[in-house]
């Protein structure tokens, strides 16, 4: 994360050098999700367990919050940003002989650029297009306590994703900044979620099909725009 803001700002600070008008931007998200291969990856675990187990499915990748922090080059209207997202599964039982907990903890941070269409003469409506990366990673945490034997796994996946978007954009100015909102949907393609120490290998379900991320949904944002010139 460190890296990505860090090469992010030199980005920013590069460009700003350039344009002639230009503004940063940071928004808090609230997106939706549709990890329908990893949901079904997490079926799978409660399918291997003996019936007599009630596991219980506590998280299912849920919608989740985020953040996104940008920098727009008004001139040619177009905006870079970087951003991060978080969701996770979750199985857990527990009884008097022990317990049983998976979890799956997905975060994925990501790289774009958007084009900018005005819809007003004021440039506080925008329609926005953008391409972007996200890098995904997947840890998956098994745990099992019977009496007094206990196991624990911990494994870690990644995997690169590709994406599409349109987003709805207002800015309102206030004093020295604008108070922005968005809204859109972001198409994701999401990759192979790779074993990080095993060369060429990467996830499968039971039936021998790709596990990938899926990224794609609603997004959702709201913060503040501060022009640097």
């Amino acid at each position: 994360m460190k890296k990505i803001i860090t090469i992010t700002a030199i980005v920013i600070c590069s460009l700003n050098m350039f344009s002639q008008e230009g503004k940063i931007f940071i928004e808090a998200n609230y997106n939706t999700f549709s990890h329908a291969s990893l949901s079904n990856f997490q079926k799978e675990f409660i399918d291997d367990l003996p019936p007599q187990i009630p596991i219980a499915t506590t998280d299912d990748f849920p919608n989740n919050i985020g953040f996104t922090f940008g920098y727009e080059i008004v001139d040619s209207q177009v905006s870079i940003f970087a951003g991060y997202n978080a969701t996770g599964g979750k199985l857990s039982y527990s009884d008097f002989s022990g317990v049983i907990r998976l979890e799956q903890q997905l975060n994925a941070f990501t790289l774009g650029g958007m084009y900018h269409f005005n819809l007003d003469d004021d440039e506080h409506f925008k329609l926005g297009f953008k391409g972007f990366t996200m890098i995904s990673s997947l840890e998956i945490d098994n745990f099992t306590r019977i009496n007094n034997n206990q196991t624990q796994e911990d494994v870690k996946f990644n995997a690169i994703d590709f994406g599409a978007g349109a987003s709805l954009i207002y800015e309102y100015p206030i004093s020295f900044f604008m108070v922005r909102a968005s809204l859109g949907y972001d198409l994701v393609f999401g990759g192979k979620l790779n074993f990080d120490n095993i060369d060429n290998a990467h996830l499968i379900n039971d039936s021998g099909e790709d596990v990938t991320t899926g990224w794609s949904g609603l997004r959702t944002g709201l913060g503040i725009a501060i022009p640097l010139n």
